[in-house]
């Protein structure tokens, strides 16, 4: 088979890669600002690690590597690991070689740049999904299996129905407990600003200091409401909190040494219930495992709606 042509991405294939990823993507919301803002405003975006096929004039391919040069915050910046995080071939033109000469050319710019393993895509802050989604498609999850890339951890996605939905008396108990211990809930006011802050950088170094940090801007310029940010409180101490925006809920964390009392079901029941109040019918998250969804998600009524798998390969093997 003779060599495939590949180019960078350029500003005027926007329209043609998102027609594209819509077409063999059809799974995931893509659209034209979206795109815009998660990949061509995400920092550690490069022109250089996008790759597009065509055939005659029409875009038939796109894969898009990632390496990262700026740091989360407070965390490392992992300069031994790239990331794919969007990767599509068109219908009609699969099993010609397009798969193989993107992904060829993904690996050979990731390695130039001294990466030691890429990832299938738990990759922030610009991530779509957490993997592959197993059940919509099944196809290239085993063209990646036979290219090696090894299934690393399967998280899951999970919806709940908040029509009818109520808290289980048990959660009022457990925050009554905690009551005499100092602990309390309350959504965010201007004074949690700097106890907040100060949590996050302990406990959850990364993108979810930026998430916050957003939803904190948000609530002081009026545009949501500062129930959408549930503190867990204690004396003057931040020891948890639960985030949503419109019927997405989370990220949602405890201290690691707070965990066990029960604070996170307090906060998961208590934001829920705020959400119900708000009017809205649904709540969803897109990453979770097996252990907290049993533990924790199932007794508030999500349920699983997609599995993912997420992919390694060591790029220091041949294969």
């Amino acid at each position: 088979m003779s060599e495939i042509p590949l180019t960078t991405y350029q500003p005027e294939d926007l329209e043609a890669v998102v027609a594209l990823l819509r077409r063999a993507l059809p799974a995931e919301p893509i659209t034209t600002p979206r795109f815009a803002r998660i990949v061509l405003l995400d920092p550690n975006f490069a022109p250089s690690g996008t790759f597009v096929a065509r055939q005659g004039e029409e875009v038939c391919g796109f894969l898009l590597a990632l390496a990262r040069q700026r740091p989360l915050e407070d965390a490392p910046l992992e300069t031994d690991r790239g990331w794919i995080t969007l990767f599509a071939v068109a219908e009609e033109a699969r099993g010609q070689g397009i798969g193989g000469a993107l992904l060829n050319a993904a690996e050979g710019w990731l390695r130039q740049r001294g990466r030691t393993t890429v990832w299938i895509s738990p990759y922030a802050p610009g991530y779509w999904t957490p993997g592959v989604d197993e059940a919509a498609y099944p196809a290239g999850l085993a063209f990646l299996q036979r290219r090696g890339y090894e299934t690393v951890t399967r998280p899951l996605s999970m919806d709940a129905s908040l029509v009818g939905w109520r808290p289980p008396e048990w959660a009022a108990e457990r925050e009554a407990a905690l009551k005499p211990m100092g602990v309390r809930f309350e959504p965010f006011t201007p004074p949690h600003i700097g106890p907040l802050l100060d949590f996050l950088r302990r406990e959850f170094p990364g993108d979810w200091q930026r998430h916050v940090r957003e939803t904190l801007h948000a609530i002081l310029a009026g545009r949501r409401p500062a129930e959408e940010l549930l503190l867990a409180m204690e004396g003057g101490a931040v020891i948890g909190f639960a985030q949503s925006e419109g019927e997405r809920f989370g990220p949602f964390g405890v201290g690691a040494g707070e965990r066990g009392r029960g604070v996170g079901a307090v906060l998961l029941f208590q934001a829920l219930d705020g959400m119900r109040a708000r009017g809205l019918h649904n709540a969803w998250f897109l990453w979770t495992n097996d252990a907290t969804a049993d533990r924790l998600y199932r007794s508030a009524g999500f349920r699983e709606t997609r599995r993912y798998a997420v992919l390694r390969k060591d790029l220091t093997s041949s294969v």
